[in-house]
């Protein structure tokens, strides 16, 4: 099975700051990032929009604006989320003009990308000097993680269920960042040993038994059993809070705010 980007409409469901949510920290440490930010804030590989909308909740006063390459998935963005302004696009070819944006975030973007330092040139080109460009990353490529122990055996789950291309270290990461002309502000971590276990035989599971989800987890669980969503919640919680216990020690993922030079 190969993964199609055109078949699955991720990200789709509404994000809240309660560590319930399966995005809770990416959204929390994305505020945070925002803090002091005013004006237009870019969403590159948006999905179906739910992180967008979630940011836009959280900040109505900011100007939010969010691409997809997938059409179906800005077309079901754009129905459900009026408030933000939706855009087919690709990360590559921003339709914008030059320092257009006070920032840019992307959550579970450059891991599916062919060329990432191609898109990092182009989130460069369209913020403004001083802006601020925050990304969620996996680090599926650092020895420590149970994904790079099980990529050594051939496993492939994630690269077929979710298109995970790239399996990132954390210095080659910001080296390839700070190369466009960029300064790291803040460094967190998640994806811990309880978070790697879980997300590892989470998609071990699909893989196993053939499952292939065509919406995000989130709004997939929307239609089980509420004991499965009450499993579901008490392990999000679980994963939520060693994460930010243990923020300041690598694990396998990676939130990361720089600001353009």
């Amino acid at each position: 099975m190969i993964f199609d980007n055109q078949a699955k409409i991720w990200g789709g469901s509404i994000v809240g700051l309660g560590p319930s949510f399966l995005g809770y920290l990416r959204l929390k440490y994305c505020l945070d990032a925002l803090r002091c930010t005013q004006g237009n804030i870019l969403d590159v590989g948006c999905g179906g929009g739910g992180f967008a909308a979630s940011v836009k909740t959280y900040r109505p006063d900011l100007n939010i604006y969010a691409i997809d390459v997938n059409k179906r998935a800005v077309f079901s963005a754009s129905k459900k989320f009026p408030e933000v302004h939706f855009k087919t696009a690709s990360v590559y070819t921003l339709p914008y003009l030059k320092q257009y944006f006070d920032a840019v975030i992307g959550e579970d973007v450059l891991e599916h990308l062919d060329d990432p330092q191609k898109a990092l040139k182009e989130i460069h080109r369209v913020l403004k000097p001083r802006g601020v460009f925050h990304v969620f990353v996996p680090l599926e490529g650092e020895w420590y993680t149970l994904h790079n122990l099980l990529y050594k055996f051939g496993w492939k789950a994630k690269e077929r269920l979710a298109g995970h291309v790239q399996q990132f270290k954390i210095q080659n990461l910001k080296l390839k960042i700070e190369k466009f002309g960029f300064k790291v502000l803040s460094v967190k971590y998640s994806v811990h040993l309880f978070g790697q276990i879980i997300d590892v035989g989470y998609f071990s599971f699909l893989s196993l038994f053939k499952q292939y989800l065509n919406i995000g987890l989130e709004e997939k669980l929307e239609s089980w059993p509420s004991v499965l969503r009450l499993a579901k919640n008490l392990l999000t919680v679980a994963v939520n809070y060693e994460s930010i216990l243990f923020q300041k020690i690598p694990g396998a993922g990676v939130h990361i705010t720089v600001v353009k030079k």
